[in-house]
């Protein structure tokens, strides 16, 4: 059963501003003292083995330069590691909690107590949605659209649903040879533009006459509610779901290398780290759920691309390897540069098509290298969203439509050509 949401809702956030006398504490107190470093050029994976001890959090992924986030009680650890591996680093940001809170007054977002009476027709296109409201806008959506239908495929750590929504094509006498396209969104959660574009597509999805040819879609536009709740309230920088591990103030796994393939490669044992891969494959309820939903649709795939931030990256497999070649890289590279091409024509934006392990760093247990391996997927993609690095994570919404507008153009172009085939 589909639990009920209301059509009206009234999102309510709060934000205490810290006061110049230090009174007041703000929703960003457990970021307080955390800096941003800028590491020195050809670090290797330094940043990433000591990522995977949990004494720092890899953000920029861009040439051989790397931002990193490092907490308060890691910093003179994290900093005798580097050197001792002679990378340089220079602080960025000296306390991430205060940066924050000026971001927010200069955004003109940090009233005491913000309310807006959201009706759930459209997603918002000048803030980032509450998970509450997301859920609002996908049953106005698959009740307004005969072609949309709404199902919760499972339910977080925390009990709150993943919804799925399947868009039918408009003559779906043809669309099994069409075949069907998969679309995750929000499985790190403070990738806020992820599940922002996802719900802007779906819009367009219900809207659209046939341009993207005649293929079942499936969205997912939220894969981590947990996470993404908690990153509202609590910590911006959260990226893993709430799983409670046996290490009080480590809790979560990082639900995109908790897939079962090549499972572990450029992952953590270490429940403190950020790319902590979980006790086992499939142990969090949230990749089970993924994962049963892909697996049915299966012979269908052609398609499957996971909405990420940031870099402006169209990645392909493999994520797990520098050493081998995925099946099928010439057309991945080829159908991507059609993406990028038809994205940049919208707005200019330029999105570089790389290989996950080649020019990033090795990461197994990603939805990807596991559609691929395992399904068989032709067709593959992570796609890291706006920016290039210079708000990051921190993206501000007005970034929400122009991104929207060119993926939607990028993956127009995509399934065209791929209908081709």
């Amino acid at each position: 059963m589909m639990s009920t949401v209301p059509f009206v809702i009234v999102a309510t956030v709060t934000v205490i501003v810290a006061t110049v006398s230090g009174k007041e504490s703000s929703r960003h107190e457990i970021l307080r003292g955390h800096q941003i470093w800028q590491l020195s050029n050809d670090v290797g994976d330094v940043p990433l083995e000591v990522m995977q001890k949990g004494l720092l959090d890899v953000l920029g992924h861009f040439g051989t330069s790397k931002k990193v986030r490092v907490p308060f009680h890691c910093l003179e650890e994290a900093q005798r590691l580097l050197q001792e591996k002679g990378v340089s680093r220079e602080i960025l940001v000296e306390d991430l909690a205060t940066y924050l809170e000026d971001h927010e007054r200069l955004s003109k977002r940090s009233a005491t107590m913000k309310s807006d009476a959201y009706n759930c027709s459209q997603p918002r296109h000048d803030d980032y949605m509450t998970f509450e409201e997301m859920e609002c806008f996908l049953k106005r959506l698959s009740e307004d659209n005969p072609r949309a239908s709404l199902t919760s495929i499972g339910k977080s750590f925390e009990n709150r649903d993943l919804w799925m929504v399947h868009v039918r094509p408009n003559d779906p006498s043809d669309s099994e040879e069409a075949g069907a396209v998969w679309i995750e969104a929000g499985i790190h959660a403070r990738e806020w533009i992820s599940p922002a574009v996802a719900l802007h597509i779906l819009k367009e999805l219900v809207q659209d006459n046939g341009s993207i040819g005649n293929f079942d879609v499936y969205v997912v536009p939220m894969a981590n509610p947990d996470g993404y709740n908690y990153s509202f309230t609590s910590d911006r920088m959260w990226r893993k779901n709430r799983r409670i591990t046996s290490q009080p103030g480590c809790g979560g796994v990082d639900l995109n290398r908790n897939w079962d393939f090549h499972y572990g490669v450029g992952a953590s044992e270490n429940e403190c780290s950020e790319v902590y891969r979980g006790s086992e494959p499939f142990s969090e309820p949230e990749t089970k759920a993924l994962r049963d939903a892909m697996t049915k649709v299966k012979d269908q795939l052609k398609v499957v691309m996971s909405l990420h931030s940031y870099g402006q990256q169209l990645l392909y497999p493999w994520g797990y390897t520098k050493h081998k070649t995925a099946p099928d890289t010439s057309d991945l590279i080829a159908r991507g540069k059609v993406f990028a091409d038809a994205a940049k024509s919208v707005h200019n934006t330029v999105y570089k098509v790389v290989n996950s392990a080649g020019d990033l760093y090795k990461a197994s247990g990603a939805t990807d290298d596991w559609a691929k391996g395992v399904l068989g997927v032709k067709y593959t993609y992570t796609l890291e969203l706006r920016d290039e690095g210079m708000s990051g994570f921190n993206l501000d919404p007005s970034h929400i439509v122009p991104c929207s507008e060119e993926v939607w153009e990028g993956l127009r172009a995509l399934l065209n050509e791929i209908s081709k085939e």
